[in-house]
């Protein structure tokens, strides 16, 4: 791997790791939005489930978009910038030689990336959201003792 690719690759993650961050906890107040549990208003929402979970119910379900966010916005990136190198090579055969990307492949690179997205994107949402729709944070195990509903996104699959 290049180190201009090596950069993408760290400045992928570096940038998806701060939108999970910041945007989580406004994405869980909207799943329970969505999910129509009952709250009356956004800040309805935020005031329950502050008072009824903690400042930590913003954050469920945040482990598994986090750590996946780099081998997903790699290959996102890769998917379209290979998918628009093949069309300049195959358009042109010598892609140095040739005119820069015309609109038309800009727009398959994009589309084909864009199913690339939705097929990684949408299973990691799923679990995203199933661990965010939590709202006990325990439940009676055996023995007595307590133990998370859904303690992560490998039991969650």
């Amino acid at each position: 791997m290049g180190n201009f690719q090596l950069e993408d690759f760290v400045a992928g993650w570096i940038g998806g790791a701060a939108s999970v961050i910041v945007g989580h906890p406004l994405d869980t107040v909207k799943a329970r939005l969505q999910a129509g549990s009952g709250y009356g208003s956004t800040l309805s929402c935020i005031r329950t489930v502050y008072r009824r979970e903690s400042v930590f119910g913003f954050f469920k379900g945040m482990s598994f978009p986090l750590a996946s966010i780099a081998v997903y916005n790699s290959v996102v990136f890769g998917v379209f910038s290979n998918t628009q190198r093949f069309l300049s090579h195959h358009r042109c055969q010598e892609p140095e030689a040739g005119p820069p990307h015309v609109l038309s492949d800009l727009l398959l690179a994009s589309m084909v990336a864009g199913v690339v997205s939705v097929g990684l994107g949408a299973p990691v949402d799923l679990i995203k959201i199933r661990l965010q729709m939590q709202t006990q944070p325990f439940q009676e195990g055996g023995y007595g003792v307590a133990t998370k509903v859904m303690p992560g996104p490998c039991l969650c699959l």
